[in-house]
């Protein structure tokens, strides 16, 4: 006979208990026809279910089933990722990181160019040579100095181009064009300039040593960029520079908007990697430790005019290499519709993956919700050039003056070398007397 008040061993009516017991701390559970049939531990968790269609659902490894909190309704510029099959992230993180290594060997010869202009500005003290020495002349004690005329050329772009676009009182100057414009809309015009200089100079103090770097590269090598977003570690929007070596585009397109992938490759702190996990920007995964990152020639170049080593020695101190990259997906289970229909259209995204372990760490729409009917792709960058190029990357004063800066240089070295040798004390005497 069943015990009064149960109905199964497992389940307990509300208010009923046993006689001569203490009510232990249950939850109430109510059973109703056709529903599912839970199985509780003493701690109210669930561990088992049977649906009123025979299937049962387990915990296979001892974690409750109730456990997870729900999740919220997903908002228009939520990650996606949690939400796309496994099978489908692992194609989309090959096929866009085969896609970037090609935009990268598409752009081989201007990095190798670039690398070449880092080492004609002639930042690094080079001391006259050592026998052997891979730079600078083969003969020991011959000269390895560099003319600085591109660095010259340089600096004075950089320090006309600070002086207009970076005041002390602020960069920005609003102006009404209306002519009817009355005393309360001057007002406002006056506030906003006032607000905006005061964010540019004051919140977001980065701006402009960061603006001040950015035209430094502009004149150097003709092309610059901007990344205008909202961070989300600083809560605030903010305007960074991004160098050309690390906007990786393939050099077919001829703009930002046409751009097939724009990629934008950054270096993160592995706890700057988990904060933005924390926040849930990125995908909570579990992430090995990163790899040694691997440089190109540009990188190599500017790294050894400022002395500093290529790559960390402590892994610990190593970090994470992640591409931003701005495509076009027909994600399964995203397709887009048009009129209830599939119509196979690939659609704006920015995927985010982590270079040494390949996972995506996020995907995310990257267009505006009033264009899904035929999404067209935000701007996130604002590109700056020097004098247009005939592709994608601009004119520097690297391409100007580069020839003309390794001809001089040369000259240099050829009129101390001879100085050198001319006052030798010992050496061939021809019979008019010269050496």
């Amino acid at each position: 006979m069943p015990t009064p008040g149960l109905v199964n061993p497992n389940i307990r009516l509300p208010g009923q208990s046993e006689l001569g017991q203490s009510e232990p701390d249950m939850p109430e559970v109510i059973i109703e026809a056709g529903s599912d049939v839970p199985d509780i531990d003493e701690k109210g968790n669930i561990l088992r279910i049977e649906h009123d269609d025979g299937s049962v659902t387990v915990s296979l490894d001892g974690s409750p089933l109730n456990g997870a909190a729900e999740r919220d309704p997903l908002e228009w510029f939520d990650n996606l990722v949690d939400d796309i099959d496994s099978t489908e992230l692992y194609r989309i993180a090959d096929m866009l990181l085969r896609g970037i290594d090609d935009d990268i060997e598409s752009r081989r010869d201007w990095i190798e160019d670039r690398a070449t202009g880092i080492n004609l500005l002639g930042l690094k003290v080079e001391i006259p040579g050592v026998q052997g020495a891979s730079d600078g002349a083969p003969v020991e004690g011959m000269s390895k100095v560099r003319h600085p005329l591109l660095l010259e050329a340089v600096l004075r772009f950089q320090a006309n181009a600070r002086s207009e676009l970076l005041p002390t009182d602020g960069p920005v100057k609003i102006r009404n064009d209306n002519n009817n414009a009355d005393l309360a809309q001057d007002q406002l015009a006056r506030a906003l300039e006032r607000d905006l200089n005061h964010y540019l100079t004051d919140t977001a103090s980065e701006y402009y040593p960061d603006t001040d770097r950015m035209l430094l590269m502009l004149g150097f090598g003709g092309t610059s960029f901007k990344k205008v977003y909202y961070c989300p570690l600083r809560n605030r929007p903010v305007s960074e520079t991004v160098d050309a070596d690390d906007l990786i585009v393939n050099n077919s397109a001829t703009d930002l908007r046409n751009a097939k992938r724009i990629t934008h490759r950054t270096y993160m702190r592995p706890s700057t990697v988990k904060r933005l996990q924390l926040l849930g920007v990125y995908r909570d995964v579990d992430l090995s430790q990163p790899k040694p990152i691997t440089l190109d020639s540009a990188q190599r170049a500017e790294r050894a005019a400022q002395g500093i080593q290529d790559v960390s020695m402590n892994p610990e101190d190593r970090d994470r290499e992640i591409y931003e990259c701005y495509c076009e997906l027909n994600i399964r289970g995203f397709e887009h519709k048009r009129k209830g229909r599939e119509t196979g259209l690939e659609i704006p995204y920015r995927v985010t993956i982590d270079v040494s372990t390949k996972e995506i760490l996020s995907v995310v729409r990257n267009y505006d919700q009033d264009t899904r009917d035929l999404p067209e792709a935000r701007a996130n960058f604002v590109k700056y050039q020097f004098v247009p190029g005939f592709g994608f990357y601009d004119i520097g004063l690297l391409h100007i003056l580069g020839n003309t800066t390794n001809a001089v240089t040369a000259g240099w070295r050829e009129m101390l070398d001879a100085g050198m040798f001319a006052n030798f004390p010992g050496f061939l005497i021809a019979d008019t007397g010269a050496r």
